[in-house]
C-alpha cells in the first residue's frame, strides 16, 4: 500500500509561460511552494492530478501526513514543517491496495538541452509499503516504468534521477509521477557526475550532481558514527544544539535549524542538546510537528520534539555518569546493631551517580568525612530522573551538603529516609579537588524511636519505633516548649554581594517567580539566608503529599516548596515598599546543625530539626533583591521568615516570633557610567509598618492611606482583582475616563493602556491556576503584586493594513509575532471614524475581545481568559475594522500604544505598510454661516447653543429626516468633541453633496459632517477634511442643513485626495440659482426657516413653515416654549418659541420678503428627487407672491 510516498520537488524555479505553452528555460524547478496545502489542493504552474486512468489524486501538505509514522514530517527544499510537498494518502479501504495515482508536469520544450536529465526527491517511510514510478509523455505516447523505488526507504528524503537523452529534440516532453508524494523535481541540462551529493557523508564531494546512492557513512576503525537529524517546526531560526564531550565538556560539533552527521572516538562519552529560544519545543499543535532524530552508527538513540526551551540526551557514557545511568549500589543486609555500615566504596570519575533503596525507615548518614582530605559534595535525589535540576549548590537536592555538614570540607548528610524507596546518590567535589576518587560510606543509624502517640505534646512524626513510657501529656511542665525560628541577622549581613546578572524571557524562575523585575542585564544584591530552630522542639512541615496546602511545586528548583517561608522586602526612608523585594517559597531542610545535634529532614520530608537550620546561598537563583532601578538612596532590607506566624504541621507554635526577622541598611550610589554600588550604613533603626509596629504588614496603600483598604488595579472597588476590573480598564480607556495614578497604572509607565489590562488578566488567571483544586496557605508568587512587568526587547511584533473594501466599508489589520504569543494589543486608525472591529485570529476565536468606541479611532483586543494568540513568521489576520466615515484618502494605523506578549509585558512594535489609499476618495473643507447663530462679532463667529445645551447627537440626523444618502450616512461624531470649546466648538451637523457637473440633480455622493463655530465643515473627528466616496475629478459640491436652505456651487470645483477649501461665506463663490445665500449683517449665509424640508419657504397656507412651530410647542398656547433638538428651532438656540424676542417663527416672514405673508422663497438647488414636494430640477429664481 501506498503511504506518503513524497516526490520532492523544491528549490526550483519553473519558469513557465502562460497557458499551455511548454517550458523553454531551464533549469526547470518546482518546489511546490506556490501549491495551495489541501485534498487535492490548488495546483499551478501547469502542474495536474490525470483525471483518467488512475484511482487518486495527489494531495497538497506540509507539516506531516495524516497517518502517524509515515511520510515526512517537512519538505526537503526548507527541512521544516512550513514547506510543502506532494503526497499520495493510501490508507483506507477505498485507497488501497493497488491504487495509482499520477501527477503531471507542465510540458518541456528541451529541443535546445544536448544532456537533459531530470531529478527529483522523494520520501517513502513507513510499514505500509508502496512503490514509485516515472514515466514519460512524450507528445501523448506513454513510456512506463522508467525508474522505480519501492518500499520503505527511511526517514530521510532521497535524490532519484532520470536520463532524458532518449528524448533528446522533443518539443512536448511530460514527466509523471505516479503513485507516490513529492518535493523537489527539475528538468535540466548538465554533466552528469555520479556520486555523493550528501553533504554530511564520508565521501561527499561537492561536483556531484546527481545521487547514485554511494554514499558512505562508514567511520574509521576506532569511531562511532553521529548523526543529528532536524526537521524544524515553522520557525526554524528558533533551533540551535550542540554535542559536547560530557567528560570535558568540550564542545564537538553545534549548529542550528539543521542537524550534521560525524565521527568521533568510540569511547567518547556524548551529551546532545537541542534548545529553543522561545521555549516551545519543535513540536507543536500550532507551530508543526518538527522533530530530531538522534543515530549511533545508525541505531536510533533518541526521537523526539516536545520539549520546552531545551532537551539534553546522553549516550555512549559510562555507567554512572548521570542519574539515568547511575551504578547500583547492593547495601549490606541489617543486622539490627546500629549504626551499621551499609556500603563503602569509591568513586572513579570526577563526578558519579548511584543508585541504592533504603531497607528501612530511619535516620542514615552518607559521608565522605575521614575517608577523604579533599573537598567533597553529596547529593542525594528522591524524585525520578527526569524532574531533576542539577545546582552545584544544595538546591534542588532532597538531602545535601556542601561543607555544612560538620566535617569541614568533607561532605556529611544526615537523613531520615523512607524504606523501600529509590535514591539516587550524585557523589562530586569542588572543581575536580579530588580527582576521579572520592570514598563514601552509607551507615545506617537505625529507626526512630520516640513517642508515637499523637495526642502528647512530645509527638514525634519521624518515629517509627515507640518509646517506653516516654510521652508526655499536654500541660505538663515537662512538655517541651516549642520551636522558636529565627533569621539570622549575622549571616545577611556578612554575604551581601552586588551581581551583575543577565537573564531574558526564557529565564522562567527569575521573571516568572518575580525575582527580577525586568529583562536582560540586571544588578543584582544577593545574599544567604539562614533560618535556625532555636528552640526545643522540631519545626516540622510534612510532606506535600500530606500537607498539599503548604506546598508549592511551580518553582525554579524542581521540588516542592514550602509556601511563603521566606519574605524579602526592601523600603526607602519614606517606609514606601519598593518593588524590588521577593517572597520566596522554601525546600525547608536540615542544611547543618549546630554541635551536639544531627539533621534529618529533606525535601521530601520538610521541616528543621532543634539546634539545626537551613540556608538558601548568595549562589541561589533568586536568593537576591533586584536593584537595577532603584533610585540612589538609603534603604532597609528586611528580610523575614514565618510573619504570618503559621505553627507547623502538628499545631506547635513558636515559643517567639519577635526574631523572625533580619534587616540591614544599605545606601545605593552609582557612578557616571550608572553601574550601582552600595555600602552598608550603622545605626539602622528597627524597621517598623505604618501602625508603629516592628516588622508589621500595615502597609500605606494606593490611596496613601495607611492599612487602607485599596488594591492596585481594583478599579470597580469591590476589593479584588478580578476580570470585572479588566473590563473596566478597557472600557475606560476607550471613553477616555481615566487618568493614570498609583492605583490604576498596573506598570508605573505613567500611562493607562491595554498593558495594565492585560496584566491584571495574566494575575487573576495565573492566581486562578495556581490556586486550583487547593486552599494555600500563602500565595508567594508575585501575579497581583503591583507595579510590575517590563519591555521584553526579545519579542519583536509589527502590524500591517490590507483588504480595504470601500463599498463594505471595512478593512482588516496583520500581525506579524514570530518570536512571542499575543495576549492583547492597542493600536489607533487614522482616515477613518471606526464603527466596530471583530476578531479574524482563528486561534482567538470565542477568547479575544476586540473593542472600540463608535466614531472613535482606537481598537482594543484583549483575551480576558488569557488565550493568547499564537506565534506567526508571516502577516496574518488579526482583526477587521468596519468604518463609519473616512476622515482622509488614506486609511492608516496611527499608532500602536501597546502591544502585550502572553506574560502581559509590552514588546517592541513597528508599523509596516500600515497605510492604504483609499480608491475614488476625494477631499474637501467646507466653509458656511447659518443664519440664526451667526454672530457679527470680531471675529464673527457662530452660537455653539445647542452644543452647550447638550442637545447635539451624536449620530448624524439626516438619515432619520429622510435625507437622501450614497456611500454615507450614519457617521458618528467623536468621543469628546461635545467639550471642544471656542472657534472650533460644533454647531450642528450639515450635510455635503458631491453633485454632477452636467446634471447638477445628480448626487453622487454624500457626507455628514460638523459645522464648527468659525464656519468650518470637518469630519467627524473634529479636525479632518470632508472625505466624498468619488473618483478624483471636477464636480459641483452643495451644502445643506436640517433646517436651512442648501447652497450649490455654480462651477465645478475640481477635487483630490488633497483636500481643498470651498468657501459658502465667499462672495467670490459663486453659487447656482439666483440669491442661494442671505446676504445679511455683511456676510453670505445659508436661509433660514426650511422647518419642513421641503426646498420652499412658506408662511401661510398649505404645509407652511410656521405651523409646525406651534404645533411643537403644544399647538394652543403661542407663549409656550420647548427645549430641544427641534428642526422647528430655526435660530438654533436650543429652545423653540413662537412669539417673543428671539422667536422661530418672523425669520420665515422675513426671509419670504418681510411683507406679503403669502409670498413663499424657494431654494436654489436642484432636487435628486423629483418627487419631493416642491423639488424641481430648475428651482424659480425668484420670491414668488
Amino acid at each position: 500500500m501506498l503511504r506518503s510516498l513524497c516526490v520532492s520537488l523544491s528549490g526550483l524555479f519553473l519558469l513557465s509561460s502562460a497557458g499551455a505553452q511548454c517550458v523553454t528555460a531551464f533549469p526547470s524547478n518546482e518546489a511546490f511552494t506556490g501549491f495551495t496545502v489541501g485534498t487535492p489542493g490548488t495546483l499551478v504552474n501547469n502542474w495536474a492530478n490525470i483525471t483518467s486512468g488512475d484511482d487518486l489524486d495527489w494531495w497538497v501538505d506540509k507539516n506531516g501526513t495524516p497517518t502517524a509514522l509515515t511520510g515526512p514530517i517537512g519538505d526537503h527544499t526548507v527541512n521544516a514543517t512550513s514547506g510543502n510537498y506532494m503526497y499520495v494518502e493510501a490508507t483506507g479501504a477505498l485507497n488501497s491496495p493497488n491504487k495509482s495515482a499520477i501527477l503531471e508536469s507542465p510540458c518541456y520544450n528541451i529541443s535546445a538541452l544536448s544532456s537533459p536529465y531530470l531529478t527529483f526527491w522523494y520520501h517513502l517511510h513507513g510499514s505500509q509499503q508502496g512503490a514509485l514510478y516515472v514515466d514519460i509523455n512524450a507528445n501523448g505516447t506513454i513510456t512506463t516504468n522508467l525508474w522505480s523505488i519501492s518500499g520503505n526507504q527511511g526517514l530521510l528524503w532521497k535524490q532519484g534521477w532520470l536520463n532524458l537523452a532518449p528524448w533528446a529534440g522533443q518539443t512536448n516532453l511530460r514527466i509523471r509521477f505516479r503513485a507516490v508524494t513529492g518535493d523537489d523535481v527539475a528538468v535540466r541540462n548538465l554533466t552528469p557526475v555520479f556520486g555523493c551529493n550528501e553533504a554530511t557523508a564520508a565521501n561527499y564531494s561537492s561536483s556531484v550532481n546527481i545521487n547514485n546512492g554511494t554514499c558512505s557513512y562508514a567511520c574509521p576503525a576506532g569511531q562511532n558514527r553521529v548523526k543529528i537529524h532536524i526537521v524544524n517546526d515553522d520557525f526554524p531560526q528558533e533551533t540551535s544544539w550542540t554535542l559536547k564531550n560530557g567528560s570535558t565538556g568540550a564542545t564537538i560539533a553545534s549548529g542550528t535549524a539543521q542537524g550534521t552527521t560525524l565521527c568521533v572516538p568510540s569511547n567518547t562519552c556524548l551529551v546532545f542538546r537541542i534548545n529553543d529560544s522561545v521555549g516551545d519545543g519543535i513540536w507543536h499543535n500550532s507551530y508543526g510537528y518538527g522533530g530530531y532524530w538522534i543515530y549511533l552508527n545508525d541505531v536510533l538513540i533518541r526521537e523526539d520534539g516536545v520539549f520546552g526551551s531545551f532537551e539534553e540526551t546522553t549516550f555512549n557514557c559510562p555507567p554512572g555518569f548521570n542519574c539515568g545511568t547511575a551504578l547500583p549500589l547492593t547495601l549490606a543486609t541489617l543486622t539490627g546493631s546500629y549504626p551499621q555500615t551499609l556500603a563503602t566504596f569509591t568513586t572513579t570519575a570526577i563526578e558519579q551517580w548511584y543508585d541504592f533503596t533504603p531497607p528501612q525507615t530511619g535516620q542514615y548518614q552518607i559521608t565522605t568525612c575521614g575517608t577523604n582530605t579533599c573537598d567533597t559534595r553529596l547529593w542525594v535525589y528522591d524524585f525520578a530522573c527526569s524532574s531533576i535540576v542539577l545546582s552545584s549548590g544544595v538546591e534542588g537536592a532532597t538531602f545535601a551538603d556542601d561543607n555544612l555538614g560538620g566535617c569541614g570540607l568533607q561532605a556529611v548528610v544526615n537523613a531520615n529516609m523512607p524504606g523501600g524507596t529509590l535514591h539516587h546518590l550524585r557523589v562530586g567535589d569542588n572543581s575536580g579537588a579530588c580527582g576521579s576518587a572520592v570514598t563514601v560510606r552509607i551507615i545506617y543509624n537505625g529507626p526512630v524511636v520516640g513517642c508515637m502517640n499523637t495526642a502528647s505534646c512530645n509527638y514525634e512524626p519521624l518515629a517509627t519505633i515507640p518509646c517506653t513510657n516516654c510521652c508526655i501529656a499536654f500541660g505538663n511542665p515537662a512538655c517541651p516548649e516549642g520551636p522558636d525560628l529565627t533569621m539570622d541577622q549575622a549571616r545577611l549581613q556578612s554575604t551581601l554581594t552586588l551581581q551583575q546578572y543577565t537573564t531574558n524571557e526564557n529565564s522562567t524562575c527569575e521573571l516568572e517567580e518575580g525575582c527580577v523585575t525586568g529583562s536582560g542585564t540586571r544588578w543584582v544584591l544577593r545574599f544567604a539566608t539562614r533560618i535556625n530552630n532555636i528552640g526545643s522542639q522540631d519545626y516540622y512541615i510534612g510532606s506535600p503529599g500530606t500537607q498539599p496546602q503548604m506546598f508549592s511545586n511551580d518553582n525554579c528548583h524542581g521540588h516542592n516548596h514550602y509556601e511563603g517561608y521566606a519574605d524579602y522586602l526592601l523600603f526607602d526612608q519614606a517606609n514606601n515598599a519598593i518593588p524590588a523585594g521577593f517572597k520566596n517559597g522554601y525546600c525547608v531542610i536540615d542544611v547543618g546543625c549546630t554541635p551536639g545535634h544531627s539533621g534529618q529532614f529533606g525535601c521530601s520530608n520538610m521541616g528543621i530539626t532543634a539546634g539545626c537550620y537551613d540556608e538558601y546561598g548568595t549562589g541561589t537563583t533568586c536568593n537576591w533583591i533586584d536593584i537595577t532601578d532603584v533610585p540612589n538612596g538609603t534603604y532597609t532590607l528586611v528580610l523575614r521568615t514565618n510573619w504570618q506566624q503559621a505553627p507547623d504541621a502538628l499545631g506547635r507554635h513558636e515559643t517567639n516570633y519577635a526574631n523572625n526577622f533580619a534587616q540591614v541598611c544599605i545606601n545605593i550610589t552609582r557612578n557616571a557610567s550608572n553601574v550601582p554600588s552600595f555600602t552598608t550604613v550603622g545605626n539602622c533603626p528597627t524597621w517598623t509598618d505604618c501602625l508603629g509596629q516592628a516588622y508589621g504588614d500595615a502597609r500605606v496603600d494606593c490611596n496613601g492611606v495607611c492599612n487602607g483598604p485599596a488594591k492596585r488595579g481594583d478599579l470597580n472597588g469591590d476589593g479584588n482583582q478580578t476580570q470585572p476590573d479588566a473590563l473596566e480598564y478597557v472600557t475606560a480607556i476607550l471613553g477616555n475616563d481615566i487618568t493614570p495614578g498609583p492605583c490604576n497604572d498596573l506598570n508605573n509607565d505613567n500611562e493607562v493602556t491595554v498593558t495594565d489590562a492585560a496584566l491584571m488578566v495574566d494575575g487573576y488567571t495565573q492566581q486562578a491556576t495556581h490556586g486550583s483544586g487547593t486552599a494555600h496557605l500563602t500565595h508567594y508568587h508575585p501575579w497581583l503584586d503591583f507595579p510590575r512587568g517590563w519591555v521584553s526587547i526579545t519579542d519583536q511584533v509589527d502590524l500591517s493594513l490590507g483588504n480595504l473594501d470601500p463599498v463594505a466599508k471595512t478593512v482588516d489589520v496583520f500581525i506579524r509575532n514570530p518570536t512571542a504569543r499575543v495576549l492583547g494589543y492597542e493600536f489607533e486608525m487614522s482616515g477613518m471614524t471606526i464603527q466596530s472591529a471583530q476578531n479574524l485570529a482563528p486561534n482567538l476565536t470565542g477568547d479575544v475581545t476586540v473593542n472600540t468606541s463608535l466614531g472613535g479611532n482606537k481598537v482594543i483586543g484583549l483575551s480576558y481568559l488569557d488565550t493568547s494568540l499564537v506565534k506567526n513568521a508571516g502577516f496574518v489576520p488579526l482583526c477587521r475594522i468596519t468604518y463609519l466615515a473616512l476622515t482622509s484618502g488614506s486609511i492608516c494605523i496611527a499608532n500602536i500604544t501597546d502591544i502585550v506578549n502572553a506574560d502581559a509585558n509590552n514588546v517592541l512594535t513597528s508599523i509596516v505598510g500600515g497605510c492604504l489609499t483609499v480608491p475614488n476618495a476625494v477631499a474637501l473643507r467646507p466653509k458656511v454661516w447659518l443664519e440664526g447663530p451667526y454672530v457679527a462679532s470680531v471675529p464673527p463667529l457662530m452660537r455653539d447653543d445647542l452644543r452647550v445645551a447638550g442637545l447635539i447627537p451624536t449620530t448624524e440626523p439626516y438619515t432619520a429626516l429622510g435625507f437622501t444618502h450614497v456611500n454615507g450616512g450614519g457617521e458618528q461624531m467623536a468621543a469628546g468633541l461635545h467639550t471642544v470649546t471656542g472657534a472650533n466648538a460644533i454647531v450642528d451637523w450639515v450635510l455635503i453633496e458631491g453633485r454632477s457637473t452636467t446634471f447638477p440633480h445628480a448626487v453622487l455622493a454624500t457626507r455628514s459632517a460638523l459645522l464648527q463655530r468659525d464656519g468650518d465643515i470637518v469630519g467627524t473627528d473634529g479636525s479632518s477634511p470632508v472625505m466624498l466616496q468619488l473618483a478624483p475629478g471636477s464636480y459641483r459640491i452643495a451644502v445643506r442643513h436640517r433646517n436651512h436652505f442648501g447652497a450649490m456651487t455654480n462651477l465645478p470645483v475640481a477635487l483630490s485626495a488633497t483636500a481643498v477649501d470651498v468657501d459658502f461665506r465667499a462672495s467670490g463663490t459663486v453659487t447656482y440659482g439666483t440669491d442661494a445665500r442671505k446676504s445679511d449683517q455683511g456676510a453670505l449665509m445659508l436661509w433660514s426657516g426650511n422647518v419642513r424640508k421641503d426646498q420652499v419657504l412658506r408662511y401661510t397656507g398649505q404645509d407652511n413653515d410656521r405651523d409646525p412651530i406651534l404645533s411643537v410647542i403644544g399647538g394652543t398656547i403661542p407663549t409656550g416654549t420647548i427645549v430641544g433638538y427641534y428642526s422647528e428651532d430655526t435660530n438654533l438656540s436650543g429652545l423653540v418659541k413662537y412669539t417673543g424676542s428671539s422667536n422661530d417663527r418672523d425669520v420665515i416672514l422675513l426671509n419670504i420678503g418681510g411683507i406679503i405673508p403669502t409670498a413663499t422663497r424657494t431654494e436654489q438647488l436642484p432636487t435628486p428627487d423629483a418627487n419631493k414636494p416642491g423639488g424641481s430640477e430648475h428651482p424659480e429664481p425668484r420670491v414668488r407672491s
